[in-house]
């Protein structure tokens, strides 16, 4: 009886050894970037979808070829719809496990219900990277993503390299797939690094405010530095500020802040933000060296003075124009303060633009310069 189990068990190895359903690596086309523009003329293709993906016979020290990069276009209905119209087109099956950058075009951002769409199928799709990066293009997701870059390296892969080597720089704030949704479902707001074309060129700067899936309107590098600071997201940063009849040019090494909510008849708010860093430029004149200590206070004072008007100025814009809590107080209240936040988190949006912040600023120059 043994040996009758053992003769099975050898044969069935030679039946069900081996990858039956196996894909050579170069009979897979791997998306890299994803651009979904609003088709605007009429019918059930609402959308126009561009896919990125590489040229495996140009990549390695034998390649080739030249062209690294493929971009297709085509009407759709949805996101994935688009890949079975490409399948008419294109040799081999898309893959999607090594998706890295979503591009979606201002004016489809502009339409709720066709975003929300497009971001929910995305989501819902087991063979999509949730870590995916999301982009909003002033423009068109399409010339984004057609777009030479002025290195040898491709286009999507030259966005997803700036936007995960944001440590020294916040002048976007990189935003996943993850993330967009989590913002947009618990407090109904999200903020998307913005990308545009400069020259033919493309740049990374600012964001776009998508208030319940639609785009509401666009913030600038201060702006965007400012929400940094007060989210406790600024690692490296530098700052110029006016100085008398100069600039000075502070680089942060190091940024805290922290925000206590107290509610009472009116909501208030104060944040605390402080700074250390080093002078990075600035000029040495008689009567007006750093080496004085009351002119090292003054300078201190200067850095405070802009930082604080920088981070009024936004808070102002989010509350006045905007109506978007993208500071985070609503999300604070929620951890630290959950049985308020229940009773007003339905009527957030008509209590926010209200809130009363207290805003200090605590700069401090560790360092100089190492010649006199």
């Amino acid at each position: 009886m043994k040996r009758k189990i053992l003769l099975i068990l050898i044969l069935s190895m030679f039946f069900l050894s081996g990858c039956w359903d196996m894909v050579e690596i170069n009979q897979r086309l791997f998306v890299s970037s994803i651009g979904i523009d609003l088709n605007k003329e009429s019918g059930m293709n609402k959308y126009i979808v561009t896919y990125v993906y590489p040229n495996i016979s140009a990549i390695g020290k034998n390649a080739s070829e030249k062209t690294k990069k493929f971009v297709v276009s085509t009407p759709c209905s949805s996101v994935f719809q688009a890949g079975k119209e490409f399948s008419t087109k294109v040799e081999f099956p898309f893959y999607y496990k090594h998706l890295k950058v979503l591009v979606i075009g201002e004016d489809l951002a502009k339409e709720d219900k066709l975003l929300r769409q497009a971001i929910d199928g995305l989501n819902r799709d087991t063979k999509i990277n949730k870590k995916v990066q999301v982009l909003v293009a002033e423009g068109k997701a399409k010339d984004i993503l057609m777009e030479k870059p002025t290195t040898e390296r491709v286009t999507d892969g030259t966005i997803y390299n700036i936007l995960k080597d944001n440590k020294s720089a916040s002048r976007f704030t990189p935003q996943t797939l993850t993330e967009v949704i989590k913002d947009s479902d618990f407090c109904c707001v999200t903020l998307a690094p913005r990308i545009m074309k400069k020259d033919k060129e493309f740049q990374i700067s600012g964001g776009a405010i998508l208030k319940n899936y639609k785009f509401i309107g666009w913030i600038g590098e201060k702006e965007n530095r400012a929400l940094a600071l007060m989210r406790n997201k600024v690692k490296i940063e530098l700052i110029d500020i006016p100085y008398k009849d100069t600039i000075i040019s502070y680089t942060v090494t190091n940024a805290d802040s922290n925000k206590e909510v107290l509610i009472d008849d009116e909501i208030n708010v104060d944040l605390n933000v402080q700074l250390e860093g080093y002078l990075q430029e600035y000029i040495i004149e008689e009567g007006n060296s750093v080496y004085n200590q009351k002119v090292l206070k003054d300078m201190e004072k200067a850095i405070e003075k802009g930082v604080k008007k920088e981070i009024e100025d936004t808070i102002d814009l989010l509350q006045n124009k905007y109506n978007a809590d993208l500071i985070g107080v609503g999300e604070h209240l929620s951890k630290f303060n959950s049985k308020e936040w229940h009773k007003i988190k339905k009527d957030w949006v008509n209590i926010f633009p209200d809130v009363k912040f207290n805003v200090t600023v605590d700069a401090k120059i560790r360092r100089t310069g190492l010649t006199k």
